[in-house]
């Protein structure tokens, strides 16, 4: 496991981003391999996938506006997302808006505004119906399926006992309420497991939610015209994982596409990546305060952390939390090296970014540059706890 180039040849340098960011901590997104990342899935997928990007990964509107171009839609869960979508410049019938708990106003606004929405319940599909006859018009509802299948491969899963989507047994009846509310079918969404690295694991995934999907449409007489097969690419955060072979991963897709064409010509699979996209592609910048030495163990304090970057620290998607990739920029050159741990400034024992890691010598006002960040960030995380300041982002 590696983390990318940094600095990436033409990019600006630590001194440049600071003076961008205005002051530690910040995070800083590489645009342009976001930009490469979407062009290594186009290359690698099969052609007339639908590929859309999961907002929930990193929502800065100045990253949205650089990327809306590139792909085919996105994926939103809250009405908050729903309008960063809309000024970045997707289109309404470009997104789809999933999640449990959508409020009525939410659901007004996807309406108005020709959303796909990812219906979780009969109940939703209620509301939906109700607000699309005061209006006038036929909401696009497409149903979130909870289905009955293994997962490998993760811990994090969000089928099986959840909360996420409709029992694969509901589904006949969620079609019948669509059917009595004259609500427009839009397809079949699935979304099972998050941070996947195992492509024998995401082509099991796809292939078994295919295949429920093709019996779902057999068996209720429907076309099926979108079938959304989720995102959940993970990337490597430690030295004993992988990356995804998203080869393997573009070519079982392939013939999953031509089982569903086969049987729907005018279908198309969508996929909805957000943190293989991004979460290489950007670094979270804070700067020692302090050093110290507690029951023998070497402690940096930094001006950053958990406030900021909770899937540093905490790793929720993780067994065990492991030590993101990171360096030091040293404001006084030092060639040795040292054992450490590194803490930010919260008073809470989870607010650690790293436990015994080999460094260079560390200073106060030196700067760790944590890779891995461009994912679950700032807008993952409890900026307001303590009262600290936020921290900026910024886009090159």
């Amino acid at each position: 496991m590696k983390h990318p180039e940094w600095p990436r040849s033409g990019s600006p340098g630590i001194g440049e981003l600071i003076r961008l960011a205005g002051s530690t901590p910040f995070f800083a997104i590489d645009g342009a391999a976001v930009e490469q990342r979407i062009a290594q899935l186009r290359y690698e997928l099969p052609d007339g996938l639908l590929l859309c990007y999961a907002i929930k990964a990193n929502p800065l509107p100045a990253l949205l506006a650089r990327i809306f171009r590139q792909v085919d839609g996105a994926d939103v869960s809250s009405g908050g997302e729903l309008e960063r979508a809309l000024a970045a410049g997707f289109r309404g019938e470009q997104i789809g808006f999933t999640g449990p708990g959508k409020r009525d106003a939410e659901l007004l606004q996807a309406v108005r505004h020709g959303v796909r929405i990812c219906a979780e319940s009969i109940g939703e599909i209620a509301r939906i119906g109700d607000i699309s006859a005061r209006e006038g018009r036929a909401a696009r509802v497409a149903l979130r399926v909870n289905p009955d299948v293994r997962v490998e491969g993760t811990r994090v899963r969000m089928n099986d006992d959840s909360v996420f989507g409709i029992d694969s047994v509901q589904i006949p009846a969620a079609l019948q309420a669509i059917r009595e509310r004259q609500l427009e079918f839009a397809g079949l969404h699935y979304y099972c497991a998050s941070r996947m690295l195992e492509a024998s694991a995401v082509n099991a995934l796809h292939a078994a939610c295919a295949d429920e999907a093709l019996r779902v449409a057999a068996q209720a007489g429907l076309e099926l015209g979108w079938l959304n097969l989720g995102g959940g690419f993970g990337i490597p955060a430690s030295r004993d994982e992988a990356a995804l072979d998203t080869v393997a991963v573009g070519a079982h897709l392939q013939r999953v596409s031509d089982r569903l064409r086969a049987a729907h010509p005018a279908a198309r699979i969508a996929i909805e990546p957000g943190r293989w996209l991004v979460g290489e592609a950007g670094i979270y910048v804070c700067r020692i305060v302090d050093r110290k030495t507690v029951r023998g163990r070497t402690w940096l304090v930094a001006d950053g952390g958990a406030h900021h970057h909770l899937h540093a620290t905490l790793q929720p998607d993780r067994e065990t939390p492991v030590n993101l990739p990171m360096t030091l920029v040293q404001g006084a050159p030092d060639a040795r090296t040292e054992r450490v741990s590194i803490a930010g400034p919260l008073c809470v024992p989870f607010d650690v970014l790293a436990r015994d890691i080999e460094l260079p010598v560390a200073q106060a006002g030196d700067l760790l540059v944590v890779f891995q960040s461009g994912a679950y960030g700032a807008s993952a995380s409890p900026v307001n706890f303590l009262g600290h300041p936020p921290a900026a982002e910024i886009v090159f």
